[in-house]
Order: C-alpha cells, then structure tokens, then sequence
C-alpha cells in the first residue's frame, strides 16, 4: 500500500467500510482528498513531546479531519465528527510539516490520520527527503489496521495510541467498535514492535522514539481501565510508558448516556491509579482529575 486510489473500497480502517471516496466519504467523514482541521505548535501533551517549557517550542501539531471511531463523547468532534477542516494536498502537508519544523516543533504530531495513511506517508517521505529530522508521532485511537500501520514502518518514530476500552460492550456502545479491544491491542503490539519502548533524550527531556499508551478513565470505569493496565503489564511489560489521563468530561452526545453524563470522581481515578501501582509500572505520567494539561511526570521516579 503505497498510494491512494479513492476510486478503489476504502480498508484502511478497520471498519473496511469500503467506501468509494472519490463519489462519498467514508463512515470516518473522509473523502478523496487530504482534510487538515489545525496546525500548530501544541503545548498539552505529555512532556517528552510537548516539553517542559510552554515558553518555547511545543509538538508540532496536525490535526487531521474525520475520525474512524467517532465515541459519542468526543471532545474534539468539531473535528472528528463534524469533519471541519481544509482539503490539500499532499504538497501542501508536506510544507506544513517543513513549516512547523522551522516554526520551531520538538516534533511532528500527526493526530488521527489513519484514514489518510497513504496520503501522510508520501507526505512524511517528501518532507524526509526536503530536510526534515525531528521525530514522527503518530497520534492514534488505537483503533487502527495493522496492515496499514506497517505502511508507517521506519517513518514513525513515536506512536501514541489510545487504549480506550476492555470491554467490547462499552466499545460498541459508546463508539459503535465492539472489536475495539481486540484490533486496538494488536494494533498497538504492532507499533510496539516497530519502535519499542520509550526513550527519552536525558539532555533534553524529549522522546526520541518508542510507544506511549493513554488510558482515558471514564466515568464509573466503563472502559475498564484497569483491564486495560492488565493487558499492558503482561503482555507487553510494567516497564511501559502510560499516560492516565484524568480528563475526561461530558461532551458532543455524552447527555444521551447518563451513566457517561459526568466528570470523573476522584475516587475512580483513585482506584485505576492504584491498579497501576499495584502492578508495578514504573514510567509514565498521571493528572489531576479534570485536568487536561497538567501532567506529574514519572509517578514511580525512576
């Protein structure tokens, strides 16, 4: 898979809705050409890709229109659902990249652009080719092909993946994915496999390459997060970075679910955190519940 033809079914998601994106969109809202909602330097990721300081730099941030998954409490579904953004091509994501770059970006942050992978890797290897050296995050769902993901392999130097859900009744209820759990973990052993476990230059404080796993706690732990925490700590080991995210709140259609309809307490993202002691994870970042921003890094120091 090296090139885009919309006049062919559409897989590249795992939906495999097949859609023939020169005539219609996706079920992800994509259609024929590149669409880019935003492009800027981002100062509210986890520190080794945004950095310490919000004074300089940041993650050099694209974020892509449409979404394969679409969960009825998106945050940014504007975006993702409403599908508002600017179509390209694929010069002109190849200059926003070199733009950023120069802008001063720790690095380039491609969010949820599974279903223009094509699209994206010929723009990453033009830019490659133009001068461009900072590392290459991959800013995902989870909810990706493996067989488009290795596509990606040997241009994406961070993956940053979701793993939203353990339990495939509140995947397909929230998200309508009741795969969700299984193709997001093989999705992410596949980008484990690429990159490896996080490295973080000691200088500098940035990720150079290597997997960061966000586990999103939502309220009354309905993705199961603890399971989640399970599955990383035996499959793939303690020793990897995570990101519990404590900052969740209700949005987009999260009032037609009343059991979702509300912030995360304290004392659930407590519980999961308590989990992720107990098993012994040592690298990674934790939040202040409703905090979107604000990470304490390496809760184990070490």
């Amino acid at each position: 898979m090296t090139g885009f033809n919309p006049s062919l079914p559409c897989t590249l998601c795992p939906r495999a809705c097949k859609a023939i994106r020169a005539k219609a969109a996706g079920f992800c809202g994509a259609g024929a050409r590149l669409r880019v909602a935003l492009a800027q330097l981002h100062h509210g990721e986890e520190p080794p890709v945004s950095g310490a300081d919000p004074e300089r730099g940041g993650s050099g941030t694209i974020f892509f229109s449409g979404c394969a998954l679409c969960c009825v409490y998106c945050q940014n579904h504007d975006i993702s659902i409403a599908n508002l953004g600017h179509d390209m091509g694929v010069d002109d994501l190849t200059a926003m990249m070199l733009e950023l770059g120069l802008a001063g970006a720790h690095n380039i942050n491609l969010v949820t652009g599974g279903h223009y992978t094509p699209q994206v890797r010929q723009a990453l290897i033009q830019a490659k080719a133009n001068g461009l050296t900072l590392p290459i995050v991959w800013n995902s769902s989870g909810y990706e092909s493996v067989e488009t993901l290795r596509t990606l392999e040997g241009l994406v130097d961070i993956y940053l993946p979701d793993l939203r859900y353990m339990d495939t009744r509140a995947a397909a209820r929230y998200s309508g994915a009741p795969d969700y759990p299984k193709t997001a973990t093989f999705a992410i052993c596949e980008m484990r496999r690429q990159v490896g476990g996080l490295v973080v230059d000691a200088t500098t404080g940035l990720a150079t390459h290597g997997l960061i796993i966000r586990l999103l706690v939502l309220p009354g732990n309905a993705g199961r997060t603890d399971l989640a925490l399970d599955w990383i700590a035996d499959t793939l080991g303690p020793d990897t970075a995570i990101s519990l995210m404590g900052q969740y709140y209700p949005a987009h259609r999260a009032a037609e679910y009343p059991e979702i309809n509300r912030g995360v307490s304290p004392e659930e993202y407590a519980a999961v955190r308590a989990r992720m002691e107990e098993l012994g994870f040592t690298r990674g970042f934790v939040q202040d519940v409703g905090s979107s921003a604000d990470w304490t890094p390496d809760f184990r120091q070490k």
